[in-house]
């Protein structure tokens, strides 16, 4: 009697586990509902993080899930106990099998085709913003958004920045900007830095943000030492004499870079890198260049450099007049080149009765002595640049 009931435990017990491991099977409600033929899984969009967990019932835990053929929406991968998670990186529709494995031996599988729909994501495109926003100085920028439909590499459509919602998350512009339609626009008022979270949403599932930093300076400036004029006035100089000023720059990053944009320096001058400005102009001449200063966030500003180059002085007198004692007397020295004011003196016995005139190089008077004078005449110009000569005059009796 006890070997019958141990048989009838037995078959009853086998017939248990039986029903159980044929009962087996994946829920058909989450989290993707049975919609005969296939289980439709929730949707998902390019670009946005997507994650469910199959799910099951019957049979031995714990349960192992594989995928038989066909493919997940690229981006995303089953793990054996049963999570689907990843970003999809295309747009489509995708059935593959996914087969459902009991942990006791023996028992069946359970094998059922899987719908995923993956939708064009919304993504902002735009990583970094240009560098270069100064106080006081307009700024905008324009930031691009995309429909992507695949993100290897990113392709898709541009939608109308209108139809979407765009909203600062985390975070606040620098003051004086505003976000509309994806650009963000205005004029800084403070400098300091800015890190913000900016979002763009087409509807509930399909939006996208990225976090930017921007930092905000004072404008550039130049000063410049003398002898340089200040613009549009020219530089008046002279050949022959050496020249030497310094653009000094201030505001933006602190790490400039001089270059000259355009235009031509008086020949023999060179402006460096950090700004200086020397050499020796070598032709007489009107020069115009323009200087640019740039720093390395991308501000710049331009510079005017306008230079008048004189020829180098010079005493153009060729010969004086002669005179007689008692008779007046009048003559003129004359020079070229040179800049204003210029000044002359004798460095030499004059004519007596003969006086030199300084700011106007003009010989007057009535000589008293007749004689051969021989004297040396010098002028001096603004930049006290001397130029000497020896002149005859002759005073007959």
């Amino acid at each position: 009697m006890r070997l019958a009931f141990a048989a009838v435990l037995v078959a009853v017990m086998a017939a248990a586990a039986a029903s159980v491991a044929y009962s087996m099977a994946f829920d058909d409600g989450s989290p993707c509902p049975d919609r005969q033929p296939l289980f439709v899984c929730p949707g998902g969009a390019v670009g946005a993080s997507y994650s469910i967990q199959l799910q099951a019932h019957g049979g031995c835990t714990p349960y192992k899930f594989a995928r038989t053929s066909g493919s997940l929406p690229p981006g995303l991968s089953l793990t054996s106990s049963g999570l689907i998670s990843g970003t999809p990186t295309a747009a489509g529709t995708w059935t593959p099998w996914l087969q459902l494995i009991s942990h006791c031996a023996g028992d069946p599988t359970a094998d059922r085709q899987f719908s995923f729909t993956i939708d064009s994501g919304l993504r902002i495109l735009t990583n970094t913003l240009p560098p270069g926003a100064s106080v006081s100085v307009p700024y905008s920028v324009t930031l691009d958004v995309q429909l992507v439909t695949n993100l290897n590499p990113p392709t898709g459509s541009t939608p109308n920045p209108s139809s979407l919602t765009w909203s600062v998350i985390s975070g606040a512009l620098p003051p004086g900007l505003t976000l509309s339609n994806g650009v963000i626009s205005g004029t800084p008022t403070t400098e300091g830095s800015y890190q913000f979270q900016v979002q763009a949403a087409l509807d509930a599932t399909r939006k996208h943000s990225q976090t930017y930093s921007l930092t905000v300076r004072q404008p550039l400036n130049i000063a410049a030492t003398k002898p340089l004029a200040t613009p549009p006035l020219p530089t008046a100089w002279e050949v022959g004499v050496p020249f030497s000023a310094k653009l000094t720059p201030s505001g933006g990053s602190a790490t400039y870079t001089f270059t000259l944009k355009d235009g031509t320096l008086p020949t023999g001058l060179a402006l460096g890198a950090d700004g200086a400005l020397s050499g020796t102009p070598r032709a007489a001449g009107v020069f115009r260049a323009t200087a640019t200063l740039d720093d390395n966030e991308g501000r710049t500003l331009d510079y005017a450099l306008n230079f008048g180059v004189a020829e180098r002085l010079a005493v153009s007198t060729l010969a004086l007049k002669p005179g007689k004692v008692g008779r007046p007397y009048r003559a003129k020295l004359a020079s070229t080149g040179g800049l204003p004011v210029k000044r002359w003196k004798a460095l030499t016995a004059l004519p007596t009765g003969v006086r030199l005139t300084t700011a106007l190089g003009t010989l007057s008077g009535k000589p008293t002595k007749a004689g051969n004078y021989r004297v040396t005449f010098q002028v001096m110009d603004g930049l006290k640049v001397v130029a000497k000569k020896t002149l005859r005059i002759v005073v007959a009796p």
